[in-house]
């Protein structure tokens, strides 16, 4: 029972196989016939041959501690690449590529039968195509330009390379003129040296101007390359003496540079300083001069209102001068216009004089003493000359000057 169980297991396992998901499967029948056999699932293979293909093929290119480190089985691993920059620094350059195998069953058939086994496919031209595009691709830049930071510039000449073909360059070989020397501190990452030999490398292209390709034997057969990582680049221990000086200068000048520009600022915080004392003495000067004409603003106005002031009291003292002189003289003009007039005061005091002069004849015969007096009982007598002038002349005083002020 046994026997036959076994001889059973044995006519299914002859007759079927089981496809993964993942692979690939050529599919060798007894006759001689090859198919190519994609699907997962189980498949017959009439007790046939099956070569198993992975559908992704990752090839890497790593040091032999990182491959120690790393542990892990790739489809193809090997050491780093050893390169050569246009500017004949050697270098060792750490590569990572993916490659998706055909899924169309006629391309398919057609690599298997061509390499009759994945190893030989990775062995024979993935990676001999992975290190030769590689080192054509460092030859398009320089090392001083990978290390400046024009690495992606290599990455994509390896990825474009191993996707659509090879490129044919032409190099010519440049020898630089000058001493060793360090460019600028700007550009502090690139090196000139005289002992560096340095090539210019163009790519040839077509009469069309596209570019001049070598095609690329995985093309034949619908590999597509997925993924093309350049993850290391290790120059020469030359190089990176070299580097090591020039960033040693560049970081020295860096601090010169740096220290410059300290001197700098402190040059311009001083001349501010001093331009900003300037400018406060010039506004408190201004401020004085400004208080300072004001000053004199104000007390010429003051001046100003003095001096008229005083002309309207000279004009005011001069209007009551001239009109006490009017009046004065109008006072004048009337006292003599009422002396003048009609000759009255003249007259009378002519008629005055004849009266004194008559009285004084009337009286010039008459005895004024008596010879006789003889007193009476209350003291009265009889009135004599002179008492006659006497009251006669006052009188007449008393009209006239009644009358002279009556004319006043």
């Amino acid at each position: 029972m046994l026997i036959i169980l076994g001889i059973m297991l044995m006519f299914i396992n002859g007759l079927f196989f089981y496809s993964e998901a993942g692979y690939s499967y050529l599919v060798q029948y007894p006759t001689g016939k090859q198919i190519a056999e994609l699907r997962p699932g189980y498949h017959l293979k009439w007790w046939g041959e099956v070569v198993p293909w992975k559908k992704v093929v990752t090839v890497k290119f790593v040091s032999n501690e990182e491959k120690e480190q790393d542990g892990q089985q790739y489809s193809g691993n090997r050491v780093t690449i050893p390169v050569r920059f246009n500017d004949a620094v050697k270098a060792e350059l750490a590569l990572s590529a993916r490659f998706r195998l055909p899924e169309n069953p006629d391309l398919f058939l057609k690599m298997a039968l061509e390499f009759r086994h994945q190893d030989n496919l990775v062995n024979g031209s993935l990676i001999p195509s992975c290190m030769e595009i590689a080192k054509n691709s460092a030859r398009l830049i320089s090392a001083q330009e990978y290390i400046a930071g024009r690495g992606g510039e290599l990455e994509n000449a390896v990825l474009d390379q191993l996707a659509h073909g090879m490129y044919i360059l032409d190099a010519e070989e440049m020898k630089p003129n000058g001493t060793d020397s360090i460019k600028s501190i700007d550009d502090s990452r690139t090196i000139e040296n005289r002992t560096l030999v340095r090539y210019n490398v163009k790519k040839r292209t077509n009469s069309d101007g596209s570019i001049m390709r070598k095609k690329h034997p995985i093309a034949e057969y619908g590999i597509v390359v997925s993924q093309a990582t350049v993850e290391d680049v290790n120059p020469e221990q030359r190089f990176k003496e070299l580097l090591g000086k020039q960033r040693d200068a560049a970081a020295q000048a860096s601090i010169e540079k740096e220290r410059a520009k300290q001197a700098e600022y402190e040059k311009q915080r001083i001349i501010a300083e001093g331009e900003a004392a300037k400018a406060s003495i010039k506004v408190n000067m201004e401020k004085e001069q400004i208080t300072a004409l004001i000053t004199m603003e104000t007390e010429k106005k003051r001046e100003q209102v003095n001096v008229e002031k005083h002309k309207l009291e000279l004009q005011s003292a001069r209007l009551k001068a001239q009109e006490v002189k009017v009046l004065a003289d109008a006072e004048a003009y009337k006292k003599k216009k009422v002396m003048q007039a009609d000759g009255a005061l003249e007259m009378k005091l002519q008629t005055f004089e004849r009266v004194h002069s008559a009285y004084a004849q009337a009286i010039a015969g008459t005895q004024l003493v008596p010879t006789t007096y003889i007193g009476g009982g209350e003291g009265k007598g009889t009135p004599n000359a002179m008492d006659f002038i006497n009251i006669a002349t006052a009188n007449m005083a008393k009209d006239l000057d009644v009358k002279i002020k009556q004319k006043n």
